[in-house]
């Protein structure tokens, strides 16, 4: 891994920031559409959001090419065939399917956030990544209650379903914020953590309350997925990719531009087919949060298989 790897993480965070400001100021100034706010979010999300994961036909190819002969073949047809059974459990079961999405989501987004800062000895990480994953869930639930439950009826297909009390989320959000704390003083005092780390860890928990402090659930994910998450991503990629990050970043952008381009139309027709049934942000919540659920699955499987393979 490239040392100056954190440097840019660190940027990354310093450029969000930014950014979040200037949204902040335009929010204030400017009474914007909430419909051309959901459009936005869409379009950042069916491409910003989703390209990293769009590599994945690239890394598959670079784990499989000598293993099987049909090897495309096998990994698109599986690939495929996962993300539709997410679709299919979702439609028959959607609250087990929320709930296992939802779980799911948080262990990725923490490991990703985490895992360039943590020992990797420690068995505890994976409750820590759960922890901080979680984050994007209860903030909503914290700062926008009523209209986090929203969202989630509506990719629940329910009018009155009620995923948590508000005291619970307080509650559970309160011992998150303090485990994890006390986890990052324990391992930067006994020297497993430095204080730059410390501090970039703690800034970017910061970062994320902010912006769901700031926005709305759909914004606020929108900004974190794209610019924290995904950005944070092709970082990484790219440094597997070449020790130069900008060339790195060339031959992700060469690799990945084919594959993102036919994720967004399949997003952007599923969009136009959806709206004949329900509102646009009714709709536009559906694609981003169910076809996220369904592009998940293949996508972890694939980095659990390329890490074991790696480290065998």
């Amino acid at each position: 891994m490239n040392y100056n790897l954190k440097i840019y993480f660190n940027k990354i965070n310093y450029f969000f920031l930014f950014l979040v400001c200037i949204l902040a100021a335009i929010n204030f100034f400017l009474d914007l559409s909430s419909t051309y706010i959901y459009i936005f979010c869409f379009l950042l999300i069916a491409t910003v959001g989703v390209s990293h994961g769009a590599y994945d036909g690239k890394a598959g190819e670079i784990l499989f090419l000598n293993k099987f002969k049909n090897w495309k073949f096998i990994f698109y047809f599986t690939y495929i065939a996962l993300a539709i059974s997410v679709f299919v459990i979702w439609y028959l079961n959607p609250l087990i399917s929320l709930i296992i999405f939802l779980t799911v989501s948080a262990l990725h987004f923490g490991k990703e956030d985490l895992e360039i800062y943590l020992d990797k000895k420690y068995k505890i990480n994976l409750f820590i990544f759960f922890l901080k994953g979680s984050l994007i869930i209860l903030l909503p639930l914290f700062f926008n209650f009523e209209q986090t439950n929203l969202i989630f009826n509506t990719i629940l297909f329910s009018n009155d379903y009620l995923m948590l009390s508000n005291n619970y989320v307080k509650f559970i959000l309160a011992i998150n914020l303090l485990m994890q704390v006390l986890f990052y003083l324990y391992i930067y005092f006994i020297k497993k953590l430095n204080r730059s780390d410390f501090f970039s860890i703690i800034f970017e928990i910061f970062l994320i309350i902010i912006i769901f402090y700031l926005f709305t659930p759909i914004v606020a994910f929108t900004l974190y997925f794209c610019f924290m998450h995904s950005v944070k991503n092709i970082l990484l990629i790219s440094d597997e990719l070449n020790s130069n990050l900008f060339r790195g970043f060339q031959i992700f952008v060469k690799r990945s531009l084919f594959l993102t381009l036919i994720t967004f139309f399949i997003l952007l027709i599923s969009l136009f087919f959806l709206i004949k049934f329900d509102l646009l942000e009714n709709s536009i919540e559906k694609i981003i949060f169910i076809a996220l659920a369904s592009l998940t699955l293949p996508h972890i499987i694939l980095h659990y298989i390329a890490e074991n393979i790696k480290k065998s």
